[in-house]
């Protein structure tokens, strides 16, 4: 997560099927909050729940470059999905 904060150049993040889950999101979000380069981000199955969405939608208010979010196949009930909205 901390190249994300200082990378200019990375415009994809794909951690599909990497059991990350909550904790991961939570930092990959923190490192979101610095990052203008990152548009796309790919996050199939990595085991995030609630907890996990809303921390990458805190990122999201800050982060505007990123326009697109999978987050397919994870356990995000609605709270987080009421977070993402």
């Amino acid at each position: 997560a901390r190249v994300i904060c200082v990378t200019a150049t990375v415009t994809k993040v794909d951690l599909s099927y990497n059991y990350i889950e909550d904790e991961g999101i939570t930092h990959l979000a923190d490192a979101l909050k610095h990052n203008k380069s990152v548009s796309e981000l790919l996050l199939y199955e990595v085991g995030s729940g609630d907890v996990g969405a809303e921390a990458l939608a805190g990122a999201l208010r800050v982060n505007a470059t990123v326009t697109s979010l999978n987050l397919r196949l994870n356990r995000i009930g609605n709270v987080g999905a009421e977070a993402l909205a």
